[in-house]
């Protein structure tokens, strides 16, 4: 209902002086849009208005207010024109502006109505104001918005203090607000917004974002022009980088979107061989189709990294990622990557090791990538690459020494693959674009592998392999440079133990054999055969079958039955060709006991209940094989390791290295389980076992050493590992090991991890005694540090030390790290800085010490 007067219906039920004091009030129950008239209305004083339905005197009021909705309680004012509303108030102008609050106040001299709390406005066009007060004035034709502004336009929000709004021009001076797209904060007034292919993006002019938001940020990216394409990126012409009101930093242009693996990123530090560095890449997406309004290209697909690296030792490095997003996430599938760098100083290292002549031309080409084929509905057909082109034998030590730690030797293969649900086949080759390490090539190598299933729907379940393989390895040329002299030198020569530590394991070993035996052996030339230059074609076919057996409900048995046939020809060794068979029996037989240790509850160590499994079990495993000559050059061989070796021949991937064994493991596993969130948890579970060797493949043992695996996650702040092996009956496998790893957190403010790991008196690998520490400590609100120490105590070394400290200044954070590493001959040192744009997704930087 339109009324001129306002408080002429909020004050509907206010009696003038004229009427009977003793009559009784009808009682107010109005409908949704009406106001209940009370009898006998009263004329109105001489200068007021008496409006339709009205029974009271009010000031007069404009009619472009309508009324929607009032308090309970209301009270006017006949001598000052003031009518005062106490419960929440709705009004609409008469052009369709909605405006609610908890409470308004009519001044008719001044023709203006106040709202107070919780105010809301809502425009005709789709647009939504709060503040916590507001004026709307019959005159000017405004509404004045204070306190706690926020305006809500689609995804565009402001924020400010003050806010007008003319509703008969359906106009708004925002001069006085902030803007903001998620996660931006625009400056006021200098941004439009325009509409391009469909999609709303907010264009500046002279303008600048940032995303600090509080009064007075601490950074703003001002440009010439700016666009912000909401959800998808924000792209300057001309950008200036402002700390405060101070420039400090300058582009003519820049895409940043809002993907952290998209848009510019740089790492800034110093490293011993390095120099001071800073290295920049910036991620686009390429591919898709070409759009000639924009053009830019839609759906694209293809994620580039672009990087321009700067190193005053090294000089100037360039390159490129290339990744296919379309492919699902894999860690090993990194696409395609090139890098270049002319290098200054080559001949500088890590190390100390004085190096020979290095080129100073130094690049990787790296592809790690799939495609998927589509042949078949009911098999998966891909093609895998990867592949590893090296300019040298030290440029993954001395530009990705990440990579370098964990994969050294990178391999080098194409393959084509077939699976179904129950078998895989593969076409393999191998490559050698490298020969500056030691690695075969494979031309190809075919196998195909079943995996483990019912046969012909019997309760026997059948698994194998067959391969045709045609290998060749050679030795590193990098190598060469350290087994000729060692052929030569006499034993006590002080250069020996020198070379014999630039060798890889195998190679050492085979060294150090041929140089144990006398001029003339008849073994030298096999042993040769094997160091330089192995090689043989090779057939090989492994079938087993077993059947797994329930006994009285309580004993679990699975007896095996394994036949093999292996056949070599063209061996570059002492036989032409060799022909062996393979016959394995084994069994392994389990069972499980149980006991509910009540409904145990500790909260400090993670306990809701507790049951203990116990499952003891035994392992058989017998092979009888043709064996080959101790001179013969395999080269899908065992590796050194601590760690037993598997007794399952399917999993036995040496297959050069079969021979005769016949063991039993004896073992038991122990669980605890408790309750959390809902399900069953592992608390504690170990894992005990030992060999006993009635035939020893290795090192003719009675017994191995006993075998200790423990996890125990009691509660998400606090974790333990701890694998040991030592010899417990006769003299075991003649070593001893421990591993252990615990990480604790014992409050929000501070978190370190402690590994221990001693190596001792093991027959090939070097003995150690390792300690590491990792901590980080929240030193207040503003300040964080970390470590991290690596110390060798068999030397009493401290190879490594890290050192990082942050500081949260609010908008930015700020953090440097330092490095140190002893390499024996020669300290190694790097420091890093990073500034991290806060609550900036794009703008991150890696803080990252890859130094180790």
């Amino acid at each position: 209902m339109r009324l001129a007067a306002l408080p002429a219906i909020l004050l509907s039920t206010v009696r003038l002086a004229a009427q009977n004091p003793a009559e009784e009030p009808i009682p107010d129950v109005p409908g949704p849009d009406e106001v209940v008239v009370p009898i006998n209305p009263v004329p109105p004083p001489p200068g007021l208005e008496l409006f339709p339905g009205q029974t009271e005197a009010t000031p007069a009021m404009p009619k472009n207010i309508i009324l929607k909705r009032t308090g309970p309680s209301n009270d006017f004012n006949l001598q000052t024109m003031v009518a005062t509303i106490s419960g929440p108030v709705e009004v609409e102008t008469d052009t369709g502006v909605n405006i609610k609050a908890r409470g308004a106040i009519w001044k008719g001299k001044e023709n203006k109505l106040f709202l107070d709390g919780d105010v809301k406005v809502k425009t005709k066009e789709g647009t939504e104001i709060f503040a916590d007060h507001a004026v709307a004035d019959s005159v000017e034709k405004s509404i004045t918005l204070t306190g706690n502004v926020s305006v809500y336009r689609g995804n565009l929000l402001q924020r400010g203090e003050r806010l007008v709004y003319y509703w008969d021009k359906e106009q708004m001076d925002a001069s006085g607000l902030r803007a903001g797209v998620d996660p931006f904060v625009l400056e006021a007034g200098r941004f439009t917004v325009e509409d391009r292919d469909g999609k709303q993006v907010y264009v500046g002019h002279d303008a600048g974002v940032t995303t600090h938001d509080v009064e007075n940020p601490g950074f703003w990216l001002r440009a010439k022009e700016t666009t912000i394409y909401p959800e998808d990126k924000v792209t300057f012409k001309n950008l200036r980088l402002y700390a405060g009101d101070t420039p400090i930093f300058w582009l003519p242009y820049l895409s940043q979107p809002l993907d952290a693996d998209l848009g510019y990123h740089f790492v800034p530090g110093a490293r011993s061989n390095w120099g001071a560095f800073l290295l920049n890449s910036y991620g686009i997406m390429l591919g898709g189709s070409p759009n000639p309004e924009t053009g830019e290209n839609d759906d694209a697909w293809l994620l580039s990294r672009w990087h321009f690296d700067l190193r005053t030792r090294r000089g100037v490095g360039t390159g490129v990622d290339l990744m296919d997003t379309r492919q699902e996430d894999n860690p090993n599938l990194t696409g395609l990557s090139l890098y270049y760098t002319n290098d200054l100083n080559p001949d500088v290292s890590r190390t100390g090791i004085t190096r020979g002549f290095v080129n100073e031309d130094r690049y990787r080409l790296a592809l790690q990538h799939r495609i998927p084929l589509e042949f078949e509905e009911n098999a998966e057909w891909r093609v895998d690459s990867n592949l590893n082109i090296l300019s040298d034998n030290y440029y993954l030590e001395d530009f990705e020494p990440e990579l370098f730690r964990t994969d050294p030797n990178p391999d080098n293969t194409i393959g084509l693959f077939r699976r179904d649900e129950g078998t895989l086949f593969s076409a393999v080759a191998r490559l050698r674009p490298n020969e500056f390490y030691r690695s075969d090539t494979r031309s190809p190598e075919i196998a195909l592998d079943f995996a483990r299933r019912p046969l012909f729907d019997l309760p026997i379940l059948h698994e194998g392999t067959i391969s045709l393989s045609f290998i060749e390895e050679e030795v590193g040329s990098a190598s060469l440079a350290a087994i000729r002299p060692l052929l030569r030198l006499p034993t006590n020569d002080p250069l020996v133990p020198v070379l014999l530590d630039q060798l890889p394991t195998y190679e050492r070993q085979l060294i150090q054999t041929i140089r144990s035996l006398p001029p003339g052996s008849p073994a030298l030339p096999g042993l040769i055969d094997q160091l330089s230059s192995p090689g043989y074609n090779r057939f090989h076919t492994y079938q087993e079958v077993s059947m797994p057996t329930n006994v009285g409900g309580w004993l679990s048995v699975t007896p095996e039955l394994g036949v093999g046939y292996s056949r070599y020809w063209e061996v570059n060794g002492p036989s032409e060709s060799i022909d062996r068979f393979h016959m394995h029996a084994g069994a392994e037989a389990s069972m499980k006991f149980t006991k509910d240790l009540g409904d145990v509850k500790k909260r400090w160590i993670g306990l809701d209940g507790l049951l203990h499994v116990v499952q003891p079990y035994v392992r058989y495993s017998y092979i009888s094989t043709d064996d080959l000559d101790p001179l013969f050059p395999g080269v899908d061989r065992e590796t050194f390791s601590t760690r037993p070796q598997p007794l399952a021949v399917p999993s036995f991937t040496a297959i050069d290295s079969i021979r005769d064994w016949n063991i039993i493991r004896l073992g038991m596993r122990n669980k605890l389980i408790t309750r959390r969130d809902g399900q069953s948890f592992d608390w504690l579970s170990m894992d005990t076992y030992m060999d006993g060797f009635i035939t020893d493949p290795d090192y003719d043992r009675n017994f191995s050493n006993l075998y200790n695996d423990l996890r125990w996650n009691p509660l998400p702040w606090f974790g333990m590992n701890l694998e040991t092996q030592f010899p417990v009956i006769d003299s075991g496998s003649g070593f001893s090991e421990v591993a252990a790893r615990a990480r604790f957190m014992p409050n929000e403010n501070l978190e370190f991890s402690l590994g221990h790991r001693i190596l001792d008196n093991h027959p090939v690998l070097t003995d150690s005694h390792r300690i590491d520490l990792r901590a980080y400590a929240r030193l207040g609100d503003k300040w964080g540090a970390g470590f991290f120490q690596l110390w060798e105590l068999d030397d009493g070394t401290l190879e490594v030390q890290q050192y990082t400290i942050h500081r949260d200044f609010n908008h930015w954070v700020a953090s440097m790290g330092i490095t140190k590493r002893d390499n024996r001959l020669q300290d190694e040192f790097g420091v890093i800085f990073s500034f991290t744009l806060k609550e900036f997704p794009s703008a991150s930087v890696p803080f990252k010490l890859d130094a180790q």
